[in-house]
């Protein structure tokens, strides 16, 4: 005579059931009635108040309540690292998106194994952004990007004092910005009731850095930032009329800046030396 067993299923419970059972436990529930209220082994209760930090820390950390495993995932350290500065950046109301994300991780990937050539795809920075519930947002206002009394503070007291020690066509501004110079317009005019197709748009871009002085009478040469060393199309170009630098990222950072700085001093001493002469 044969028999068939049936296999008992087992049940996969949600971090938010997960979490009422540790909270439940906290206030001295017996574990026996759990267990009989909800259809559980004493192992799988006795599980759960086991790893209690992390069901607590996960659930509290604003994960959704139907994530039903916890684990750590890939490259943690390089997790834990995003996700500290990404509380800080967002602190401050800074803006950040997805490539900056990716970039960030491969910087702290290769501080964290050595690795130079470090590579998170998108997956990766996706299921970053579900475990830590980030989500995309709308920029609205710019309330919190500046404080105003700070800023008439420093407009009133403290800038006149600076500007009373040079002529206005001593002082000069600078600011960088992004071109993409290979992006299509993304509106075009078309019959009513067709649809619109188009390609990928192009997200190849360069930094220029722009700078003038407040009477507008001199402006320094642009300064662009690529990402390749030696582009093709600056082939048999005897001189250009920027001055080009890169790096992997083509955007501006501190070595460029200070370069620029010590070449632009370097420029005003030689011009000056004439003038000392005499």
């Amino acid at each position: 005579m044969s028999y068939i067993i049936k296999k008992k299923k087992r049940k996969a419970l949600t971090l938010n059931c997960k979490y009422d059972i540790v909270k439940r436990l906290q206030r001295h529930a017996k574990q026996s009635e759990i267990c009989s209220e909800m259809g559980l082994s004493k192992s799988t209760v006795a599980t759960i108040w086991k790893n209690k930090e992390t069901i607590l820390k996960t659930f509290e950390s604003g994960q959704h309540s139907n994530v039903k495993k916890i684990k750590k995932p890939n490259n943690y350290e390089v997790d834990q690292r995003l996700l500290k500065w990404f509380s800080q950046q967002r602190n401050n109301n800074a803006i950040v998106s997805g490539a900056i994300l990716q970039s960030k991780a491969e910087d702290f990937a290769s501080k964290v194994s050595g690795n130079q050539e470090p590579k998170f795809n998108r997956s990766w920075i996706e299921r970053f952004k579900r475990r830590h519930n980030i989500t995309s947002g709308r920029i609205a206002g710019e309330s919190t990007s500046v404080d105003m009394n700070i800023v008439d503070d420093w407009l009133q007291n403290k800038w006149p004092i600076i500007r009373s020690n040079f002529k206005d066509e001593d002082i000069f501004n600078g600011d960088e910005t992004g071109l993409f110079f290979k992006l299509t317009p993304d509106r075009t005019l078309k019959f009513k009731g067709q649809t619109c197709e188009g390609g990928k748009l192009s997200k190849e871009r360069i930094t220029i850095f722009v700078v003038a002085n407040l009477t507008g009478s001199e402006k320094r040469k642009l300064l662009v930032i690529g990402k390749s060393k030696n582009p093709r199309c600056f082939k048999n170009i005897v001189q250009l009329p920027v001055t080009y630098k890169s790096n992997k990222r083509a955007w501006m950072n501190s070595e460029i800046f200070i370069n620029a700085l010590r070449e632009w001093d370097e420029g005003i001493i030689v011009r000056l030396i004439p003038m000392l002469k005499i």
